[in-house]
């Protein structure tokens, strides 16, 4: 069942996101008992993204209070969530010893055990203060016999939580050996030693998360950072952008500062020239336009009727997405409910769709698999045109400001230099 709904999580992560990047995936060894702490910026998803981009469900660690829904706790318990009490959900918090048992139980077991322990999701710019739960449970795992725990801090990086096919940064940073930061007769009671570790997990977490003291700043030092990590094609890998932009907010004051101001100058002249960083970095060739079109030709002809097949079976579950995520507003929610939505709209409209087209067992499992393909095939063909008209309108908008680009650079690298200063670009 674990399995099933790890690859149903991968099948997932390929809808909502068109770039899914993962970073130290190899820490996390099979067999060996590990914690996961990952921040939690984008509720439902955060667990979708993990699952997927570790092929295999861990025990995810989720408060109680999901249990007053009715069906979901059954539900989740089937696939080996743990339910914790939180203190701020009243009667009863902080009784977690049978659920602290239970994770002792599958770390023992060499399985592998996911929180996130800010405790909530939320919006913030940065990480809430953390709880002690994690560190209770790796300690108390060690004094009840369990050999070797370790602690993987996880950084889940969402350069836009709200745009549909964004993308995401999964970050594995390095594990937190328990026996090394804590006496080896600590027990999850001791207050030093659940101390001790907190401020380690906090660090780690820290290490690998989006961390900055207000949204403005996120937002100014995260496209600096894009801009300096850009290579010759125009490109960025988010890992690079996501360290660079960290490097810089915890820069000294003096030098966040002259990040601010060479943004804020560059940024000002890309507005009133109606450009993007994109097209100043890289200029987009006539060869480059005309290899884009060959490209989308390919796929429209491999993947074309497909598309056209399953569209009636496909729109409506897309249009549900599309409508409930319009009604939610609030950006930690946003990503749930298209999560939950589509969930339960896709699988649902495959089936009735089978069932209507065909008899028998097999023929609809295989009708269900078709429309599946045809909604994988019709986002890859949506991907493939909307990169093919950008690549036109870069080429088309080079080709027209090429004197304003070039009166761009200087100011482009001056954002680079003061980036590379504050530590954000190897070999400053």
């Amino acid at each position: 069942m674990r399995r099933l709904i790890a690859w149903i999580a991968r099948g997932a992560s390929f809808f909502l996101f068109w770039r899914v990047e993962i970073v130290g995936r190899d820490e996390v060894e099979r067999g060996r008992p590990t914690l996961l702490v990952a921040n939690h910026f984008n509720g439902f998803v955060d667990p979708v993204v993990i699952g997927g981009a570790l092929g295999r469900l861990p025990r995810f660690i989720a408060k109680a209070t999901l249990t007053d829904v009715p069906g979901v706790g059954p539900l989740l318990r089937s696939v080996g969530v743990v339910f914790v009490q939180r203190r701020q959900d009243g009667e009863g918090a902080g009784e977690n010893r049978s659920a602290f048992h239970e994770c002792h139980e599958a770390l023992d077991r060499g399985d592998t055990v996911c929180i996130f322990p800010e405790g909530t999701t939320h919006d913030r710019p940065h990480l809430d203060p953390i709880r002690t739960g994690a560190a209770r449970i790796a300690i108390g795992a060690r004094a009840a016999g369990v050999t070797g725990p370790v602690i993987i801090p996880v950084g889940l990086t969402y350069p836009d939580k709200l745009a549909v096919r964004s993308s995401v940064l999964v970050d594995f940073g390095a594990p937190i050996d328990v026996a090394e930061v804590v006496p080896a007769d600590a027990g999850e009671d001791d207050h030093d030693a659940v101390h001790a570790l907190t401020e380690a997990i906090h660090a780690g977490l820290r290490a690998v998360s989006p961390d900055f003291e207000d949204t403005v700043d996120r937002l100014t030092f995260e496209l600096a950072a894009e801009i300096a990590t850009r290579d010759e094609t125009g490109a960025s890998s988010l890992i690079d952008r996501s360290r660079a932009a960290r490097a810089v907010a915890m820069a000294p004051p003096a030098e966040r500062e002259a990040v601010r101001s060479a943004m804020g100058r560059y940024a000002s002249l890309l507005t009133a020239l109606r450009l993007t960083d994109a097209e100043v970095a890289g200029r987009t060739t006539s060869a480059s336009v005309l290899w884009s079109a060959v490209v989308a030709g390919f796929w429209v002809a491999v993947l074309g009727s497909l598309v056209l097949a399953t569209a009636v079976v496909n729109v409506v579950p897309f249009l549900l997405v599309f409508a409930a995520s319009l009604r939610t507003t609030t950006p930690v929610t946003k990503g749930t409910v298209r999560v939950l939505v589509g969930l339960v709209a896709f699988p649902a409209a495959w089936l009735i769709g089978g069932i209507v087209a065909v008899d028998g067992v097999g023929p609809v499992l295989l009708a269900v698999l078709l429309a599946a393909g045809g909604a994988a095939a019709a986002v890859a063909l949506v991907e493939r045109a909307v990169l093919f008209a950008r690549r036109v309108a870069a080429w088309y908008v080079t080709r027209q400001r090429e004197v304003a680009i070039e009166a761009l650079e200087d100011v482009r690298a001056d954002v680079t230099r003061v980036v590379a200063s504050a530590g954000g670009v190897d070999g400053a």
